[in-house]
């Protein structure tokens, strides 16, 4: 009987397009999430600052969206005007790729329009920083979309139909790369089926609150005690990040020869990206900002660390968090051990 080998196989066709892509589609649901729940608040609180986050947040959607959708495009091979017409000539509709394709399809029509209706129209909030209504107005197109915009926008029950939808999307926007990775995690440990769905959910969320957040603090300078609230919601998904990450790593350590080996080259080849930017800079830097700030906010009336410089500070290392993590478990995975015996 010959002992069990470990072989390795040869790399497909990847590259950082695929990591780009994975990160932008999280980052683009997270915002999404973000805006549809400053949505919700706002309306029922009335405190002032949630309008700006709501218009931020679905423009943050779909600004990412459509930058992941041609970082897809460029990855897929072949003409890129060709590459357009892949939704429609799936026929497995069984398949993640089918379904996360026309999810990414309603969904950045979606959050068109409700980048429109938030931006445009006499409902449409008033913002300080004045984009990207000062963009448009330059095109003399502004008052055909501020009437597009009154004539599309759903009301009652329409409304609250078109929010839902959204939030059901978004959520599968940020977890469908994870199931179409994981589809072949019975080879890739790395991709495991049960556990990084919910990584990439909470990585993506917390990224969307950090770009978002980040972003109507900049433009719309928003009162720094609505920045401070969302921001430990941030730092609670961050622990559940954290926690999900464990018991993937933890996965890896105690299974098979090849969990074991693929365990030993995330933690040894990538070692330095996952312990140091993942998690260090990307999780528990941003935990530690914030744990200061909640000292300070305790102590002193005035919170002299919730500025717009060390808030950036802490949301950017967020961000670049989520990136580095998705590309490590797509090039920590590209050589990936075969148990044979």
């Amino acid at each position: 009987m010959t002992a069990p080998e470990l072989y390795w196989l040869d790399a497909g066709h990847w590259d950082v397009f695929v990591a780009i892509y994975l990160f932008l589609g999280g980052l683009s649901g997270g915002a999404f999430l973000v805006a549809s729940l400053a949505e919700v608040i706002g309306s029922r609180s009335g405190y002032e600052g949630y309008e700006y986050v709501t218009k931020w947040g679905f423009l943050t959607s779909f600004l990412t969206i459509a930058a992941g959708s041609i970082t897809l495009l460029l990855h897929l091979s072949g003409p890129f005007l060709r590459a357009f017409t892949f939704p429609v000539q799936f026929t497995n509709w069984s398949s993640w790729m089918a379904i996360g394709t026309w999810v990414i399809v309603i969904f950045s029509f979606l959050v068109m329009f409700r980048a429109i209706w938030a931006t445009f129209g006499t409902e449409a909030t008033d913002d300080p920083s004045g984009l990207p209504r000062h963009v448009v107005a330059r095109t003399g197109f502004e008052g055909y979309i501020d009437r597009a915009a009154d004539t599309t926008r759903p009301t009652g029950l329409a409304a609250v139909a078109v929010q839902v939808i959204g939030i059901v999307l978004a959520v599968l926007l940020i977890v469908y790369t994870a199931l179409l990775l994981s589809d072949v995690g019975w080879n890739v440990p790395l991709w495991n089926p049960n556990i990084l769905p919910l990584l990439f959910l909470a990585s993506g969320f917390s990224a969307g609150i950090a770009a978002v957040l980040m972003l109507s603090q900049l433009a719309s300078d928003i009162d720094s005690h609505l920045v401070h609230r969302f921001s430990i919601l941030d730092d609670a998904i961050i622990i559940v990040e954290i926690v999900v990450l464990a018991a993937l790593l933890y996965t890896l350590s105690t299974g098979g020869p090849a969990d074991t080996e693929t365990y030993a080259s995330l933690t040894e080849g990538y070692g330095l990206l996952l312990w140091v930017g993942v998690l260090g800079l990307g999780l528990v830097v941003p935990l530690v900002i914030s744990g200061a700030q909640q000292v300070v906010e305790f102590l002193r009336e005035e919170n002299v660390l919730m500025t717009k410089r060390i808030c950036t500070t802490k949301f950017g290392l967020v961000i670049a968090g989520s990136f580095m993590l998705r590309f490590v478990i797509i090039y920590a995975a590209i050589h990936q051990p075969v148990y044979v015996g």
